[in-house]
């Protein structure tokens, strides 16, 4: 992309308010991840149960010290409400960059040779459709163990398809483009062209395929620690602090409404933050 319809796209994002709404969300998650904990100075691992299950600020019996109250083992709940949050946006990533790296050189391949090349990146795409996600995610992570490393390995694996399709669409109609034609001209390698010459021009819609990807692999993170086979404690994650308030919902429905609420807007933000960069770097994927 040249300077000038660089600078446009830039104007344009820039103007777009689903685009502030939803990266300004994500920003302020993040940040608050990052430096809250020093600023509340709580430790999210720590147990108190001489002040278990406290209230929050606007409780009857809500303090200071714990702002949004404690879990069942007096555990401050806004800390692990911050580390849960550092937990989902580094899962959510370090996948989105495993399953981008996979989809998006299959795509490559199918795209820009055809051929029987294409018909085994299709064939490929079509096995990984046919296997349910989350079904797939709970049998392996049960079979191998939860850790970090295996979460991200096993959600990044299961979650490339989208990649694949869109770069492998993105790829055919530049294969034969001028640009391409002149790059094999003058003796280009093939690998030079696929990362060179392509792949810095379907940026665009990968960067809102990652976005989708990366709504996804929160909500399955968060779904497998409810189910226990996440991240586990005293790791925070979410989903595991919903899963440990489920005993307290109609006597503290708070304790399982924080970690719920903060999920769906971090969720809601990146689908926002999606919908900006699809109208502004692929408007053709409307409908």
């Amino acid at each position: 992309m040249t300077p000038a319809p660089a600078r446009a796209t830039v104007h344009r994002l820039l103007r777009h308010g689903r685009f502030w709404l939803g990266g300004g969300t994500i920003a302020l998650v993040l940040l608050l991840s990052l430096i809250g904990p020093t600023i509340i100075g709580q430790d999210p691992t720590q147990q108190d149960l001489a002040h278990r299950l406290t209230d929050p600020f606007w409780g009857a019996h809500g303090t200071s010290t714990h702002i949004l109250g404690t879990d069942q083992l007096g555990r401050d709940t806004l800390a692990r409400l911050l580390a849960g949050a550092r937990v989902s946006l580094f899962i959510g990533v370090a996948t989105v960059i495993v399953s981008g790296t996979i989809g998006t050189l299959l795509g490559l391949l199918g795209g820009y040779f055809g051929g029987r090349v294409d018909l085994a990146v299709n064939f490929i795409v079509t096995i990984r459709l046919t296997l349910p996600v989350v079904l797939v995610a709970l049998v392996v992570v049960a079979m191998v163990g939860s850790s970090l490393t295996i979460l991200v390995l096993v959600i990044g694996l299961l979650l490339w398809d989208r990649f694949a399709v869109v770069t492998r669409s993105a790829t055919q109609r530049l294969a034969h483009s001028d640009f391409v034609i002149a790059a094999r001209c003058i003796g280009s390698s093939t690998p030079r062209i696929l990362l060179a010459e392509i792949l810095p021009n379907i940026t665009g819609p990968l960067i809102v395929v990652a976005t989708i990807e990366l709504a996804h692999a929160i909500l399955l993170e968060a779904a497998l620690s409810f189910l226990g086979l996440g991240v586990k404690p005293p790791l925070a994650s979410w989903g595991l602090m919903v899963a440990e308030a489920k005993s307290q919902l109609l006597f503290r429905p708070w304790q399982i409404a924080i970690p719920g609420v903060a999920l769906a807007l971090l969720v809601l933000a990146v689908n926002l933050l999606g919908d900006a960069l699809r109208d502004v770097l692929a408007p053709e994927g409307r409908v």
